[in-house]
């Protein structure tokens, strides 16, 4: 129940920010959309910010569990569907107090994958090694950034992007 109706407002959240700018979204909006009480919302959620947490991370969960112990490429796929699903909040959120809140949630997402993929890739010591903490700080940066600029163009072309990311990445790590 409680993952169902967490789901519900971020399901409303996204539709409600293709027509209201991303600062205006209120918990009143969302809770009236879901039609369920303040209190429901609170008792899930401490904040809107909160609730995009969840969003993200729940979003970063599903692309860690389905994919293919070393293949990046899965990865991307499930980031281009993941980006496709959230780029107006992600092009709102460009022009809104919440930007760096946004950006450190993508941020987050990649750091967490890229420490799965190496992982699976190369090996628990990998992973764990300092100069892997590096490497995924390093990629994870230069990652969001390439995303973030992608979403200030017109419209965004995600499969191109994360192509040219595959090709980096797995020319690093064969």
């Amino acid at each position: 129940m409680s993952s169902k109706t967490k789901d519900a407002i971020v399901s409303a959240y996204l539709e409600l920010i293709e027509r209201e700018e991303f600062d205006r979204i209120t918990v009143t909006d969302l809770v009236e959309m879901c039609d369920i009480s303040r209190q429901t919302f609170y008792y899930h959620f401490d904040d809107i910010d909160q609730m995009l947490r969840y969003a993200f991370d729940a979003e970063t969960r599903q692309i860690c569990s389905h994919t293919q112990a070393d293949n990046w490429t899965d990865y991307s796929e499930g980031y281009i569907n993941f980006f496709t699903k959230y780029d107006t909040l992600m092009r709102k959120a460009l022009y809104s107090q919440s930007f760096v809140l946004v950006y450190n949630l993508i941020s987050a997402s990649f750091t967490k994958c890229l420490y799965l993929y190496f992982e699976r890739k190369k090996g628990e010591a990998f992973a764990a090694a300092r100069t892997t903490e590096f490497l995924v700080a390093l990629l994870s940066g230069a990652f969001t950034s390439l995303v973030v600029s992608e979403i200030q163009k017109e419209s965004s072309n995600y499969r191109e992007i994360f192509t040219r990311l595959d090709t980096a990445l797995l020319g690093y790590t064969l």
